[in-house]
């Protein structure tokens, strides 16, 4: 379903360790996806209220506190198939 409209190509920052300065360690990648800019007042990980920038679907696997195209990932839903099964994941950006 997705697979026809996820034709950007992004570029995605998955967290791989701490190091020893508290800060992320980047593994960079390119994804496909479909980015869509706009404000929309989300809850994240932790439930406080923030207001995302943009969204981007896309079939990867992607995490909280990632980056794609250099802007942070405050939040992940997964799309769930009638089958059960995961179709897509829709990612908020701050």
């Amino acid at each position: 379903m997705i697979g026809n409209y996820a034709n950007q190509s992004l570029t995605w920052k998955s967290v791989t360790s701490i190091n020893e300065y508290n800060e992320p360690v980047y593994t960079t990648t390119t994804i496909k996806g479909r980015k869509e800019t706009g404000h929309k007042l989300i809850r994240n990980k932790q439930g406080q209220e923030v207001v995302s920038s943009a969204r981007v679907f896309t079939k990867s696997v992607i995490s909280n506190n990632d980056l794609i195209d250099g802007q942070q990932v405050i939040s992940v839903e997964s799309a769930v198939g009638l089958d059960g099964t995961v179709k897509f994941y829709t990612v908020h950006l701050l």
